[in-house]
């Protein structure tokens, strides 16, 4: 049986600032910034244990067009690794680190190939004296590249596995700019073993053979709409046999996500309580990891929801609660945000005959509900430079939307005295 084993990777993000997170937490700015190159020092690390025949780069490998020298040396010095190890890597470059952009003084290693940006080439990994695969793929010359890179493509070999190497919007994936846009179709017509993806910062397998599209998603999230693991594949392809895709973790810093419900809590300290607890469970299942980040929603009803309502509330709890957790191994930061509501009798309100009973009916029985507010929505991110983030809303965001809508409006239609 003829095999061909290699990591497919993507999206390293190498020297990403994380802005937002860093400011919150300065002394862990520098931390934040290392773990994306630690990372990518995962995935080499894997390449030698698993004696990989080569690791292919799907794009994006630096954050920003202005990366810095530090972070062109630093992924040098990992692909440097797997070079004296003979072990050949393959890159292309997406939008974050188009071509025009990249230092032309920097000498890469020997067994490192880097396609070009006009055109699609293909070079072979032969291992003793034999083409066990060609690697196919095309760089992005720039920035914004709006067309279908994929139909460039055309598989020109009699033998080893053919495998494209493509940063790309297939399909249509949602929260993501529409470069390089093509379908499954576009991928499957190429008759490729496999394509290797890069872009969506999500493991998604397309199709699962014949051929194989994938994207590996990236190797550590850096913000809090990433969570879950991020890490990268580890192929087998199989002259006779179906392929065997494994998704490996890499990533250093955990990024999760939870609701915490206080319904019922009657003080703040029983809200801290209660909050403590949860971080500390999700602490135990990322002690594989050097930092945990947490966005953790508070929900409920409770008595004392009009205190947590008070301006600068969840920032000041948020802030006592990484205060409690100073010195943890992983290191913990913790962001809050709080969707509580009024004790109030919604099932008596319903029955009312007052505009109060008309609202809650009409959040419970309007199946369109949540169509209807994202239309209120869109002329508002239209007029606004970040109107591409309108997508980014899912059902589940706009539920949460109008949730805290039907609160807020709540807490200004009933007698504070009976909430």
């Amino acid at each position: 049986m003829t095999a061909f084993r290699f990591i497919h990777c993507s999206d390293l993000h190498i020297d990403s600032p994380f802005k937002g997170l860093a400011s919150q937490m300065p002394s862990l700015a520098e931390r934040l910034r290392e773990s994306t190159f630690q990372a990518f020092n995962n995935i080499v690390k894997l390449a030698l244990e698993e004696k990989v025949d080569a690791v292919l780069i799907a794009g994006d490998i630096f954050d920003g067009e202005d990366r810095s020298l530090q972070a062109q040396l630093k992924f040098h010095r990992g692909l440097l690794e797997l070079s004296q190890a003979g072990i050949p890597a393959f890159i292309v470059h997406g939008n974050h680190d188009p071509s025009n952009s990249w230092s032309h003084t920097l000498d890469w290693p020997e067994h490192t190939t880097i396609f070009p940006g006009n055109k699609v080439e293909r070079h072979p990994v032969i291992k003793n004296g034999k083409t066990q695969a060609w690697i196919y793929g095309i760089s992005y010359p720039q920035k914004e590249v709006n067309e279908n890179l994929a139909s460039r493509f055309k598989k020109d070999q009699e033998q080893g596995f053919a495998i494209g190497l493509l940063h790309a919007n297939v399909g249509q994936q949602s929260g993501h700019d529409n470069y390089a846009p093509c379908s499954v179709q576009d991928l499957i017509s190429k008759d490729f073993d496999y394509w290797a993806l890069g872009h969506v910062h999500e493991f998604k397998v397309l199709r699962e053979n014949n051929p194989c599209i994938v994207y590996s998603g990236n190797t550590q999230a850096r913000h809090l709409k990433e969570t879950g693991p991020k890490g990268c594949c580890l192929v087998t392809l199989n002259s006779n046999a179906p392929a065997n895709i494994r998704f490996v973790p890499t990533d250093v810093v955990s990024y999760r996500s939870a609701k915490v419900d206080v319904g019922g809590v009657s003080s703040i300290n029983e809200v801290l309580k209660t909050v403590q607890s949860q971080v500390e469970e999700l602490a135990k299942e990322s002690l594989t990891h050097e930092g945990l980040v947490v966005r953790l929603v508070l929900t409920g009803r409770t008595p004392i929801h009009n205190e947590l309502q008070n301006p600068g509330a969840s920032k000041t709890l948020a802030e006592e609660i990484n205060t409690f957790f100073e010195g943890h191994s992983p290191w913990i930061i913790v962001d809050l945000s709080i969707q509580t509501y009024g004790t109030y009798d919604l099932e008596s309100l319903k029955e009312g005959k007052d505009f109060i009973a008309d609202l809650l009916n009409l959040y419970e029985e309007d199946k369109e509900l949540n169509h209807k507010v994202r239309d209120a929505m869109k002329p508002v991110f239209e007029s606004w430079a970040g109107r591409k983030y309108f997508d980014d809303f899912s059902d589940e965001d706009i539920q949460a939307i109008t949730l805290k809508a039907r609160n807020l409006a709540l807490d200004q239609l009933v007698n504070r005295e009976n909430s």
